[in-house]
Order: structure tokens, then C-alpha cells, then sequence
């Protein structure tokens, strides 16, 4: 447990090294099964040490350096020598490989908001991006450090940087950080503030263990599984992401064999588990340890809550181990969760009344009954305010208010944005003058004391687990086409099939013409490369037929109450049908005969399942469509590659997709390596 007198993790760690070096701090599982490496406290001190080295040799102390890592433990190596050496780490995800060109200019752009000078990472991944940045049209420029070419004993020139509470840590760019990046500052002190709330919240002790699949460029991952086990000392076992979507009952395994008791995930994943596992491949495992299912980073769906504990009640996991949680990365991660051991609360509510901001409960199934899973108790050390967002002041117990934190896990705000901190971190109550306190953009209300989350974050998107910023999505829409109009189009999510879906709205010129299919075809197309994401419905609506304020700002939710009524001008509209997502929606996943497959038929395979997914008709998918192009995102790729290696016989790693950009492509490897 943390002794109270450190006031950085740098301090935690050298504690760690000296009292209990030999102790394994992180287990990384390869392959998602057997295949473990292990990181003890003393061999990352000496590591941590050997980067900050090699930092100062750079010049970068006081400065950002961007982590470019695939899963495993040099992420958290190259995490630690940050702290080490005084640098502000800046956790990235590595560019899509079936979309360089995206990916590096994203590098680019949080590389420049950061004012990074430095990019840590390994040998093989600097090849393959420098690789990647020389094919785009503008090349990245780079200082590189590979980490795992470092020399063993270089650690001993190591200086202290004496930092302090407040030297920022790292910068959480969020996943959506796409048009204009926002790099939030977490301090020292933020992350010890928010790893003794979450102690209280979830009953953590030195005996317990963390499993998870997250990945660790996102705050839940990151500052849940790696930052928060090192502070009280406790285990944390990390699966490869790309592991758990191409076989999901690894995660269960894993919390089976390593007895785990702490696991986070958001709704989409246990969701996944219920559709991609049967009750034969999880018999034998234990679940029973499992204490705190934290259920967060997207809204909680009391259906999936249900459906998870009745299918897992076989395997020992029980109802009060259910965590739903609240938070956001301008709070560190967590606002309220738990307690661990309760079960969870739920309330059925009006909807129309919720609708207009009131909180009017009713009996669950009732017509127009809304029914919504509590995010816990608000965190030790934490204030939570339900705030009218529009007059500033405090909001009845009955009504529904934008959620104000405060307290000292608040990060300190943006980087280098100055008027965007002011205007998020400093809000004050007109009522009193207390403050300040963070606007999370979220609406919600408390009910007995537990915190429920209403809407959505400023209008963010959020589809499995990952923010989307609804300009940005804009942005790409009106680019899309000739006949589009700048500055007309309206993103949003709906409810559909149990899950999120995109809808973009745009604006069209009025003598578009015969270009009207061509145009949605390419917004289309455009959503899917650059943000990898499949639009559940594109619709084409008359120029100036945008809901918008008194000055000109398009109004999202009327667009999306608009849509859902059909109230919309529609000038083209083309909606997919729900992608079914699970097995019933694949083709056959045996052939039966015996018979190797050649290319062509891989191919057809391949082109039935992809309709199958998106749920368009047949001739919408073409064996030259790259998968970036449709929109495949990394869940939907595992499942494609879940369904052909039972097709087949015969294992798929989910990165051949990654490196064979196209289905013809994929296809004719596959037959390659048969024969």
C-alpha cells in the first residue's frame, strides 16, 4: 500500500525496487494465453532508469515525448522512464496499418500540439512507421529512440529530477483527437488522489490482481491497470486488445488462472463475450475471484448487466461483482463506481419526461419506461454538482443537470489551450460562487446518493468504446464531395440493435443532380478511411434545412429528434440495416466437404460475411474494397477472423487482415500459405 508520503509515482517505484524488488509488478500474456513474460518492480526500476538516461542525453527534460508502442511491457517501461527523467509522456496508438497515410497525419498533429521532441518506441516499430511517413505526402520528421537498444548498465548515470505534486505526468489525448487535438494534463498528484479514492471505491489491497485487455493509450487501461496497481502494490496482468477480440473467452480464462479480481471493460465487451463464447467453452472457468467488473467508457445497458450475470452465474461470478462506472479522462478516470460488493442500482424513469430534463420514476416495462443502470457513488475526495449548464445553478433532486467535479484528481487542464481550460476546468455556481469545477459536458442527476448518467458528453459519439468528436466526422462529410456544402452537416449516434450507430446528415447543393447517389456513396467512403467507422445512415437534406441556433451553430439533437421522427427534408437517404454482429449473421462457419478452399472461394466467403456484418445487400461489397473502406473496425475484423478460422480449420491472426489491406488480397494469401 502507499505509505502517504510520496507525492510521485517516481518515489512509489524506488520504494517498490528497494523493499520488494523481486516481486512481479506486470505480466504481459503474448499470445492472449501461455505465452507470459514478467516485469518485477526492480528489473522496470533499472529499465525506467536506462530511458530516463537516455532522455536527458536528448535534451528532452521538461519537454513531451510521444510513446509509439505495440502492446506489451515497453509501453510501461518506456511510461516509467518518462517519470524518470521529467518528461511528459504522451500515450499514442500506432498508425492502422491499412491506413498509413491517417495515421501518420494524426501522429503529426498530436506531435505538434504536444510540442513533443522525442518519440519512444522499438526497433521494429520505428522501421515499419519511418517506413509508412516516407510514402506520405509529407513526411514526418522525428527524433527516435528505440528503447530496446539501450545499454544494460546505463541506468547508473541516472539523476533524480526531484519532481514535485504537479509536475505534469502524462498528456491523455483522447481517442477522438482527430481535427483538433486536446492533450489533458494528469499530474502527479492526480493520479495518487484518484488511486486512494479508487482503493476506497473498490476494497483494492496489495493481494489484489488486475486482468485486462485495455489498451494502454486509453485512461481506462492506462491509468486502471497500470498506474493505479503500481501505487498499492498490487499485480496487474495485461492481454494483447487484438487477443481478446479475436477470442474473447481469453479474458475469462485469464481472470480464471491468475484468480483476478479486478477487470474493467466497457458495455461493448461484455456484450461480445455473451455472442462470441458458448457455455461449453466456459465450463472449467473460475470466476469467482473476480470482485469488480468495472463497466464504464460508454454507457452501461441494463440488459447487458443482466444478460452477463445470468450467462457467467455458472462460472462463480456474482451480481454484486457488477461495477458500473462513470468518468473521464479531465478527472483523471473515475468520478464515482461502486461501492465493490453492492449491487448495482438501477431505476426505471419516464422517458418523456426525461426528455425535457425531469426525473419521474415509473414501473420497469411500462409504455415509454426508460430503464438506467447507477454509476456508483461519487469518489472519495470528489464533489459533484447537477448543474443547469445554461444559468449555472444548482439543479432540484428531480431534475437533470450537466455533472460538475471538483476535487484534487481534476486534471489542471489543457495543454497549451488556455482559454478551452478556463472554459471547462473553471466553472463556478452563480447559487454561491463555489467552484471550480470541471463542466464534463455529461448530463446526469444523484438518486440516493448514487450518481445516473443521462446524455451523452457534449455531443460526443461514442461506438465500442471509443470517442468520436461529431466535427470532426463533419469535417470529413462536407470534404466528401463537390456537391456538398461546407459547414452543413449534423453527426450524431442513435440507439440501434443494442448498440451505437452513426448517422450524418448533409446538406446538399440544390442542382446536385445525378451526382445525389454519387455523393452519399463518397460520405460513405470518407467515414470509413478516416475514421474507420461504418455510417448507419447517410441522408441528403435541402441546403439551409440544418436545425441551427440564432447564430448559426447546428443543433445535433434537434437534427437527431428530426431524423428519428422523419421530419428531416430528406433529399437521398440510404440506411443500412442493423449489423447483426453475431454468428447468426455469418455465413456458415464449416464447409462440411472436407475440401481446401482455393482463392475465389476464400474471396466469395469473404464478401458474404462483410455484407453479412454491414447488412447491405450482395453487390454492395467487392473483393477490391479495402477494409478501411468499409469501415471495419478492429472489433469486426477479429469476428471476420473468428468465423474464417473455423472455416477453414485452421488459425487466422487477426493482424493478416492488418497487412493484407484488401479481401482479394487476404483471400489470395490465405490460399498462398494453404498451398
Amino acid at each position: 500500500m502507499q505509505t502517504g508520503g510520496e507525492v510521485t509515482l517516481v518515489e512509489i517505484v524506488r520504494r517498490r525496487a528497494a523493499s520488494e524488488g523481486e516481486r512481479v509488478a506486470y505480466v504481459f500474456l503474448v499470445d492472449g494465453e501461455r505465452d507470459e513474460q514478467t516485469l518485477t518492480y526492480a528489473e522496470l526500476e533499472a529499465r525506467a532508469r536506462r530511458v530516463a538516461v537516455a532522455l536527458a542525453a536528448r535534451g528532452a527534460e521538461g519537454s513531451a515525448a510521444l510513446l509509439l508502442f505495440d502492446p506489451g511491457l515497453d509501453f510501461i517501461v518506456a511510461l516509467f522512464g518518462c517519470f524518470f527523467a521529467g518528461v511528459m509522456a504522451v500515450p499514442l496508438y500506432p498508425p492502422d496499418p491499412r491506413d498509413m497515410t491517417s495515421g501518420i497525419a494524426r501522429l503529426r498533429r498530436i506531435a505538434t500540439d504536444a510540442r513533443a521532441s522525442i518519440v519512444l518506441t522499438t526497433e521494429v516499430m520505428r522501421s515499419w512507421v519511418e517506413r509508412g511517413t516516407r510514402l506520405a505526402p509529407d513526411p514526418i520528421r522525428m527524433n527516435w529512440c528505440a528503447i530496446d537498444g539501450l545499454p544494460i548498465g546505463s541506468e547508473a548515470a541516472w539523476n533524480d529530477p526531484l519532481l514535485d505534486r504537479n509536475r505534469v505526468a502524462f498528456l491523455q489525448y483522447t481517442s477522438g483527437s482527430t481535427g483538433t487535438p486536446r492533450g489533458v494534463m494528469v499530474t502527479h498528484g492526480n493520479l495518487l488522489a484518484h488511486g486512494e479514492a479508487a482503493q476506497m471505491a473498490l476494497s483494492l489491497t496489495p493481494e489484489a490482481v488486475a486482468v485486462s485487455w485495455l489498451p494502454l493509450y486509453h485512461d481506462m487501461g492506462l491509468v486502471g491497470t497500470v498506474l493505479i496497481p503500481m501505487q498499492l502494490g498490487f499485480v496487474s496482468v495485461q492481454i494483447p486488445p487484438a487477443a481478446f477480440l479475436e477470442r474473447p473467452l481469453r479474458w475469462l480464462q485469464a481472470l480464471s488462472r491468475y484468480r483476478g479480481t479486478l477487470s474493467p471493460a466497457p458495455n461493448f465487451a461484455y456484450d461480445l463475450v455473451l455472442r462470441r463464447t458458448t457455455p461449453e467453452e466456459r465450463r472449467g472457468v473460475d470466476l469467482s475471484a473476480w470482485a469488480a467488473a468495472m463497466n464504464g467508457a460508454e454507457p452501461v445497458r441494463a440488459d447487458s448487466c443482466e444478460q452477463f450475470v445470468a450467462a457467467l452465474a455458472a462460472c462463480g461470478f456474482r451480481r454484486e461483482a457488477l461495477v458500473p462506472c462513470y468518468g473521464l479522462a479531465e478527472a483523471t478516470l473515475m468520478v464515482a463506481g461502486g461501492p465493490a460488493g453492492s449491487v448495482p442500482a438501477t431505476l426505471a424513469v419516464d422517458g418523456a419526461a426525461l426528455e425535457w430534463n425531469r426525473v419521474v420514476e415509473t414501473t420497469a416495462g411500462s409504455a415509454g419506461a426508460r430503464v438506467l443502470v447507477g454509476c456508483g457513488r461519487v469518489a472519495a475526495g470528489l464533489e459533484v454538482a447537477i448543474v443547469d449548464p445554461e444559468a449555472c445553478t444548482g439543479c432540484s433532486g428531480d431534475e437533470v443537470g450537466e455533472i460538475w467535479v471538483a476535487g484534487p484528481q481534476v486534471a489542471s487542464g489543457y495543454w497549451g489551450r488556455a482559454d478551452d481550460s478556463a472554459a471547462t476546468f473553471g466553472a463556478r455556481l452563480v447559487d454561491d460562487d463555489r467552484g471550480p469545477f470541471l463542466r464534463t459536458g455529461d448530463l446526469g442527476f444523484v438518486r440516493d446518493g448514487v450518481l445516473f448518467v443521462t446524455g451523452r458528453r457534449k455531443d460526443l459519439i461514442v461506438i465500442r468504446g471509443r470517442n468520436y468528436y461529431p466535427q470532426d466526422l463533419e469535417h470529413t462529410s462536407a470534404q466528401a464531395h463537390v456537391a456538398l456544402r461546407p459547414g452543413g452537416s449534423a453527426a450524431f449516434s442513435i440507439d440501434g440493435g443494442g448498440a451505437e450507430r452513426l448517422v450524418i446528415v448533409q446538406e446538399i447543393d440544390a442542382d446536385a443532380g445525378a451526382m445525389v447517389e454519387e455523393a452519399r456513396a463518397a460520405i460513405r467512403r470518407a467515414i470509413a478511411r478516416e475514421h474507420a467507422l461504418h455510417a448507419h445512415a447517410v441522408v441528403l437534406i435541402a441546403p439551409r434545412a440544418l436545425p441551427r441556433t440564432s447564430s448559426g451553430k447546428v443543433r445535433r439533437r434537434a437534427c437527431r429528434a428530426a431524423f428519428q421522427s422523419g421530419r428531416l427534408p430528406v433529399v437521398a437517404a440510404r440506411r443500412a440495416e442493423a449489423p447483426r454482429g453475431n454468428a447468426e449473421a455469418l455465413p456458415a462457419t464449416s464447409r462440411g466437404d472436407g475440401a481446401r478452399p482455393n482463392a475465389a472461394e476464400i474471396e466469395a466467403w469473404l464478401v458474404r460475411t462483410v455484407t453479412a456484418l454491414r447488412g447491405a445487400s450482395h453487390g454492395r461489397v467487392r473483393p477490391g474494397d479495402a477494409w478501411v473502406a468499409l469501415g471495419v473496425d478492429s472489433a469486426e475484423a477479429a469476428e471476420v477472423a473468428a468465423g474464417l478460422a473455423a472455416w477453414l480449420g485452421r488459425p487466422v491472426p487477426l493482424r493478416l487482415l492488418m497487412e493484407h489491406p484488401t479481401i482479394a488480397e487476404l483471400a489470395w494469401a490465405l490460399h498462398e500459405v494453404a498451398a
